[in-house]
């Protein structure tokens, strides 16, 4: 699989129209990140993805609108941001008829559902557990066959079957942009400053490439 930099992109302008649209949401990957996620699903031809970790729904919605014709299965333990969140997260993206919730721990449901959907291609998209144990399962995700590539927010691993889009100082330069193309004034945390000096690097995201 290719880095990001390597080759040009058809996704710019309809990326930024999608996070222009929608409000940003306190702690979800970075626009720029999520633009490498989104590239990544495009050129591989992805059909499923799954991601560990829903909160407030951030990264789902933007994943829902840039792909329309791909099913979105979103799982979360509710043991961070709890019922109330997971409720408001599941109304405000009841328009996007691609997404499925559920409530479980991903460690149990991702090899069930990768099974179910054995026919296919499949991305992984962990946003929780964190650190090592976010790690082991997305590595134990890329034994399945019809799982194309995995990733992992609020992780920055560069090195042989890694790929940080963040640590990336051709692709940073050319996509950081994207940080401040989002319209964060009508969120609290964001009234003085723009979400790109908030988070000059970002948090993260890291690739784990079959």
């Amino acid at each position: 699989m290719k880095e990001l930099n390597n080759y040009e992109t058809g996704l710019i302008e309809r990326f930024k129209e999608c996070i222009k649209s929608i409000s940003y949401q306190n702690h979800g990957i970075l626009p720029m990140e999520a633009f490498a996620l989104c590239e990544y699903i495009e050129d591989n031809e992805i059909t499923v993805v799954l991601e560990s970790g829903t909160a407030h729904g951030y990264s789902t919605e933007i994943l829902g609108r840039m792909f329309s014709n791909i099913k979105i299965t979103t799982v979360d333990t509710l043991g961070n941001y709890g019922k109330e969140t997971q409720d408001a997260t599941q109304k405000r993206l009841s328009y996007l008829d691609n997404i499925s919730f559920i409530i479980g721990d991903s460690i149990k449901e991702f090899p069930k559902l990768i099974k179910i959907f054995s026919e296919e291609k499949i991305a992984v998209f962990i946003d929780g557990p964190k650190k090592s144990k976010g790690t082991t399962l997305a590595i134990d995700c890329l034994k399945y066959d019809n799982v194309v590539f995995s990733s992992c927010h609020d992780q920055k691993i560069q090195g042989k079957g890694r790929y940080c889009p963040n640590l990336d100082a051709v692709f940073s330069e050319k996509y950081r942009f994207l940080n401040d193309e989002v319209n964060t004034t009508i969120h609290p945390n964001y009234k003085s400053i723009t979400l790109g000096e908030h988070y000059p690097n970002g948090a993260g995201i890291t690739f784990f490439l079959s």
